[in-house]
């Protein structure tokens, strides 16, 4: 007489054991992932503020006469629905006549939390 092949009991517990213990690390991983690449969004898009931030000041210099770039401003945008404060300041740098632009962006709702600093150069 042949034996029946099939999984034991204690086989398919061991195996849904082993299962029930990989199984909430998979999610949490999933989960970490999740939050790195949103963060990761909002980082880009507060850069992309940025950028926009330092092209406009450039592009009022080029076009309009006798523009002062202000020592200090600020301002809020809003981009990918989210409310974004943004905040440029000047200095003189050691070369006559040029000055350094340091812009940075945060969440309008955290200031605090900047997600994104860049500096730049412009001739006065």
């Amino acid at each position: 007489m042949r034996r029946a092949r099939g999984f034991t009991l204690i086989e398919v517990m061991v195996a849904l054991a082993i299962v029930a213990t990989a199984l909430p690390a998979l999610m949490m991983l999933i989960t970490s992932q999740l939050q790195g690449a949103g963060f990761n969004r909002e980082k880009t898009q507060a850069y992309w503020i940025a950028e926009n931030q330092l092209t406009r000041i450039k592009m009022r210099k080029q076009l309009v006469d006798q523009y002062n770039i202000p020592d200090t401003e600020s301002g809020n945008v809003e981009r990918g629905g989210i409310r974004w404060y943004w905040e440029l300041e000047s200095e003189d740098t050691e070369v006559e006549g040029f000055l350094r632009l340091d812009i940075r962006v945060a969440p309008d709702a955290d200031k605090d939390n900047t997600l994104a600093t860049l500096s730049g150069f412009i001739n006065e």
